[in-house]
């Protein structure tokens, strides 16, 4: 167990990789760790800013990682030394076994390759690719199952990358990845993706596509997947990646946290009116059971300011605010301002602003307005009357042509409110969040006798330029349209 009394995720993989034997994704072959002892080309050596060696008490096998958590691996024996060494810097598998037998002997060297097969699946390991002194690729697993080969041949020029495979720039280096592949491959310099052994390690993790194969039994439920689909699918969820995942705060100590309410518009301020005290009477099984998705909405009867305002109240107005402490990983700390609102917001983040785009409204002048969720008031920005009209005519597009919008609620984010907080899942939290609101829109819109359509896309190009905010800080993630039904449509 770890050196603290709770065991945590890292000690939980530990456990199960001691009872888990590797194993590759359908249509792939399996690899065992021990097939490393004939492949001098693949080295493996412990990810930078990890350490593994003695505990304090100098009785166990542990591992420390970036973060500072504490890993024990097992008893530690001192044949083990000169190994544990190496694999600081690198060495392939034979010879980490050689220094161990040589030292300790043969039950001694397999105890210790036991070791190295429950290290291997943290995912803590890279393996560089090294010929005649000169180091090709890394190989960075992101599949705790992934132990890395070579073909038995070097590819054909024709066999390319398959579709789902990606090279991408990360500071220095070049990342060849895919969601279809259990590693990544981390290049110095392009050129090394025409050499031998690295296509000879790309075609063995399934980069490649053999232009004489036929398709493998899993291009069928491929067809239905696009490329930046299946990537951000894998990136949202666990096991399928190696990179940090969750609520790490990692621009503490270097960027502020962003306040948790937007600075506000400049112009006139409009106030709204509250949601009427006697509301909110009826069964929250009976607004479930009449909710509707409304496309068409009654001209001859706009919704009203009255209305507008009891629906901002009831799904988005700030109820309170107060400040917290939060702690990263690496230990440092900072003041997060948080808000409660009616919808719930992945880690209290709360980055949504909502932007009334006003077709026809009674006691409102046609436009774009921002929602003061905090003084719950509306604060008119600049647009014209085209403007109006284009962001009008996209959402009536994008309901099937059959809505009339009287008001569209153009849900903005504010990015690096999440982005501050996690890593990956940052833009799946906030797409969820912008779930939540819909069906908080949807909910209100019911009980006030008014009705609510999400629509699927919009124009965040057209956003940015009506506001003049950098898409990149500030833009679009949804839209709902408001309106009073039809009668027949009730």
């Amino acid at each position: 167990m770890p050196d603290d009394t709770e065991p945590d995720a890292l000690w939980l993989c530990c456990e199960t990789a001691k009872r888990t034997t590797f194993q590759h994704e359908e249509g792939m072959s399996a690899v065992s760790l021990e097939e490393l002892l004939n492949e001098s080309a693949i080295r493996l050596r412990i990810r930078p800013g990890c350490t593994l060696g003695r505990s304090a008490d100098r009785r166990s096998l542990i591992l420390e990682t970036e973060d500072g958590r504490t890993v024990r691996l097992s008893d530690y024996v001192s044949h083990y030394d000169a190994a544990v060494e190496r694999i600081a810097v690198g060495a392939p598998l034979s010879a980490l076994r050689d220094l161990v037998a040589s030292s300790g002997g043969e039950w001694n060297a397999i105890a210790f390759l036991e070791q190295l097969r429950v290290l291997c699946r943290t995912g803590f390991v890279e393996y560089p690719l090294v010929e005649n002194g000169t180091q090709y690729a890394l190989i960075v697993p992101q599949w705790a199952s992934f132990v890395p080969s070579l073909a038995a041949r070097t590819p054909p020029a024709e066999d390319r990358l398959q579709q789902f495979a990606c090279l991408r720039r990360s500071g220095n280096a070049w990342l060849v990845e895919s969601p279809l592949c259990g590693a990544r491959l981390v290049l110095g310099d392009l050129i090394a993706l025409d050499a031998p052994l690295v296509r000879r390690a790309l075609a063995s993790a399934g980069f490649l596509q053999d232009a004489r194969a036929e398709n493998d039994s899993r291009q069928e439920a491929l067809k239905l997947w696009e490329f930046q689909d299946l990537l951000f699918h894998t990136h949202q969820r666990r096991g399928w990646h190696r990179d940090m995942l969750g609520a790490h705060f990692p621009f503490v100590g270097e960027i502020d946290p962003p306040p948790a309410e937007r600075p506000s518009w400049p112009g006139e301020r409009i106030a709204l009116p509250r949601a009427a005290v006697d509301s909110g009477r009826e069964a929250f099984a009976s607004v479930l059971e009449r909710r509707r998705t409304v496309r068409r909405f009654d001209d001859s009867r706009p919704i009203s300011v009255q209305e507008l305002g009891a629906l901002l109240d009831r799904s988005a107005r700030i109820r309170s605010a107060r400040v917290v402490q939060i702690a990263s990983p690496s230990g440092q700390s900072a003041l997060f301002e948080i808000t409660k609102r009616p919808y719930p917001s992945a880690g209290a983040c709360h980055e949504l602003e909502i932007y009334p785009v006003v077709a026809r409204c009674a006691d409102l002048a046609r436009g774009v307005y921002h929602y003061d969720a905090s003084h719950h008031s509306l604060v008119r920005i600049s647009a014209s009357d085209a403007d109006v009209s284009r962001v009008v005519a996209d959402a009536k597009r994008a309901s099937g042509d059959e809505a009339n919008p009287q008001i569209i609620l153009a849900i903005a984010a504010r990015f690096a409110r999440v982005m501050w907080k996690y890593r990956s899942i940052g833009y799946g939290n906030i797409l969820r969040n912008t779930g939540a609101l819909y069906q908080t829109f949807y909910l209100a819109a019911t009980e006030l006798g008014l009705s609510a359509c999400g629509i699927g896309t919009g124009d965040s190009a057209l956003f940015a330029r009506i506001t003049g905010l950098n898409p990149h800080v500030e833009g679009t993630v949804g839209e709902c349209i408001i309106g009073r039904p039809l009668r027949y449509d009730v």
